[in-house]
């Protein structure tokens, strides 16, 4: 089946199978690939998830890593999850930032002492997931926190998501909510549409 809840366990079971190492190099291999492929783009201000404690995702850290010295006036925001709501904040992310690990274990920006950044003003996201398939449309968590918020930015926003594993056919159960990425960047490859 590629219907979202088949591949959500498949993919979230591969990705846990992954050794330490297996994880940090493919996170490197994503890491260069999309530092690389922002190098001519125009943007000021990039989105980046942070990493979930326990669930072996991307290693984002040494995305932002690059990113600060390959573009030391780019704004990276980090986002935060509004309690009790499934809707996200984005504030900087710099070397003062006070982080805050939220209850599924992901490090937000402490909203008290951050600066906050509006969806409308970034230019770059990237977007965490589990799978994707060949025609740029993602399976994440299933929560909806990031087709809700990419709805909330400009039109003209790139959307990048980062993937460990290669893309599936087609994932059978899009809806109109769903919304497709212009890039996606695994180890091998930088998948666009």
């Amino acid at each position: 089946m590629m219907d979202k809840a088949s591949l959500r366990r498949e993919f979230l079971s591969k990705r846990l199978d992954l050794t330490q190492t297996e994880a940090e190099e493919k996170s490197l291999s994503i890491a260069i690939q999309t530092v690389d492929s922002l190098k001519d783009e125009n943007f000021r201000t990039l989105h980046v998830f942070l990493p979930q404690r326990n669930k072996n995702e991307i290693d984002t850290w040494k995305i932002i890593s690059i990113l600060r010295h390959a573009f030391p006036d780019v704004n990276i925001a980090a986002p935060y999850i509004i309690p009790g709501t499934r809707e996200m904040e984005h504030y900087i992310l710099n070397t003062d930032t006070i982080l805050i690990e939220n209850r599924w274990g992901i490090p937000e920006p402490d909203p008290i002492t951050a600066q906050k950044v509006l969806s409308q003003d970034l230019d770059v996201v990237l977007i965490p997931l589990l799978v994707f398939d060949k025609s740029g449309y993602r399976v994440g968590y299933g929560g909806g926190y990031y087709d809700r918020f990419l709805t909330q930015c400009r039109t003209d926003v790139l959307k990048i998501g980062l993937s460990f594993f290669e893309p599936v056919e087609i994932i059978e159960d899009k809806n109109e909510f769903d919304i497709r990425m212009d890039v996606c960047i695994t180890p091998e490859k930088l998948w666009t549409w």
